[in-house]
């Protein structure tokens, strides 16, 4: 028996070791997203701090982490005693939320803040169209109130929708909002972010700034015989670069993607140290590390940082009338380019429309001729697997289509949580919808563009 309670008492031993150990390990990452997530609701989004805590983080993590706003600092703790973990973000106006990775404000690079040059003259936003011909209205409210009633008694159950955008035919046919949003409020875009980023990518292709068919240029890739020295732009881009990275969230909360976003100060510092495990081009996998990369790829394509800060700005965003929207440039003075962008639904409506005229905003060429076309055109790698191209979704057929029910010409921006900016040329849509979706099954974006379309049959 003695022999017995020994083996029982190390087990149990053991098990305590392993789970303190696990918290160690895991504790940085929520205490780093509860600190990204209330610098970013507050600052940017003006929302009261309380209620991001509450509304945007889950309740488990809720459970293990503080937060406290100071200034423009905030500093989540992880954890109880001996096991505790802190991370802090600071806000830098016209830069967003970046993480200081357990230095201080000065060790921050790039400026303390940037003045958002927004134009003087701003194209107005278009008037709610209720009627409509070929529009059935009524399906359409009734689309829009399935989509903003939640039923479900646990809040991460819920559909959580925060706003809706439609344009059909260049007409606004639909907007809506939840209490406590509104259209002047920006919101977490996530991995809808990843598109933006593609589309600057293609502004400085445009220019000759930038060739897809380039070498990366990254630290570290130009070794002979490394196979990140084979890595090209457009591999980054269309995410064949055959890195090995962990993209899993809900499934590894400490994977790859997790630390990156949640704890790195520089993420493209962060993301080059990955090997490269397939033939550049052979391999298609969805990785948040190589719109990262084409960050740095973007920054290192400028002459001097000032001209790369105000280039989103200049380039897209005044220019097509995403006059809310804010990229956030990391501790290390980049932009994340997988992730982070905060904008509203009308400015991801704009963009879409973009998408929707090849390019083409108020008579002026943003994206190269052909931008679209490239985006929309799959490779190979990526149809064994999901059809996909320069940091676009695509609904054509492929190992596991997106959305069987819509038209196969569909493709979108989507992020984590819900975020969808769906442009569908053969019935000249463009639908946006954000929100705050934390079960997977919370929300159906299908359902929801199946019932739009069958509105627009009546």
């Amino acid at each position: 028996m003695k022999r017995v309670a020994v083996v029982v008492l190390l087990a149990g031993l053991g098990l305590c070791l392993y789970g303190l150990s696990y918290l160690y390990r895991v504790g940085p990452i929520p205490a780093g997203f509860a600190a990204q997530a209330v610098c970013a609701g507050v600052f940017i989004s003006g929302r009261d701090a309380d209620d991001v805590y509450v509304h945007d983080i889950m309740a488990m993590q809720r459970r293990l982490v503080d937060f406290e706003v100071r200034e423009q600092v905030v500093t989540a703790t992880f954890g109880f005693w001996p096991i505790t973990a802190v991370k802090q973000s600071v806000y830098r106006p016209g830069l967003g939320c970046a993480r200081l990775g357990g230095g201080s404000v000065a060790d921050l690079e790039g400026p303390e803040s940037l003045v958002r040059e927004l134009p003087e003259s701003r194209r107005a936003w278009p008037e709610l169209v209720s009627e409509s011909e070929g529009v059935d209205s009524a399906a359409i409210r009734a689309a829009l109130d399935r989509a903003f009633t939640d039923d479900a008694i646990e809040y991460e159950q819920r559909q959580n929708t925060r706003a809706v955008v439609i344009f059909h035919k260049g007409q606004l046919i639909a907007e809506r909002y939840a209490d406590g949003f509104g259209p002047d409020v920006p919101l977490d875009s996530w991995s809808m972010s990843k598109s933006a980023t593609s589309a600057l990518v293609g502004i400085l292709v445009g220019r000759g700034q930038l060739d897809l068919s380039d070498k990366t240029g990254l630290k570290g890739w130009d070794t002979p015989g490394d196979l990140r020295s084979e890595v090209t732009i457009g591999h980054l881009l269309h995410m064949t670069s055959g890195l090995e990275f962990n993209e899993g969230y809900e499934e590894d909360p400490i994977s790859d993607v997790t630390f990156m976003l949640m704890t790195a100060k520089d993420l493209p510092e962060f993301a080059v140290q990955y090997p490269i495990t397939a033939k550049p081009g052979t391999r298609w996998a969805y990785q948040t590390a190589s719109p990262v990369l084409l960050g740095r790829v973007i920054r290192d394509s400028f002459e001097s940082d000032d001209e790369y800060n105000r280039f989103p700005q200049t380039a897209l965003f005044n220019k097509i009338g995403m006059y809310n929207a804010h990229y956030q440039m990391d501790g290390g003075g980049t932009y994340v380019g997988g992730a982070m962008l905060f904008a509203t639904a009308r400015d991801w409506a704009r963009f879409g429309l973009m998408y929707l005229n090849d390019g083409i905003v108020n008579g002026e060429r943003i994206l190269p001729e052909g931008w679209v076309e490239l985006s929309t055109t799959p490779t190979d790698a990526s149809m064994k697997a999901r059809a996909y191209a320069a940091q676009f979704w695509l609904n054509q057929e492929s190992a596991e289509q997106m959305m069987p029910s819509i038209p196969k010409d569909a493709y979108a921006a989507r992020g984590h949580y819900g975020q969808s900016t769906f442009i569908i040329p053969s019935r000249d849509l463009v639908v946006v919808r954000m929100g705050q979706s934390f079960g997977t099954t919370a929300w159906n974006m299908e359902a929801f563009l199946f019932d739009i379309l069958a509105a627009l049959e009546g």
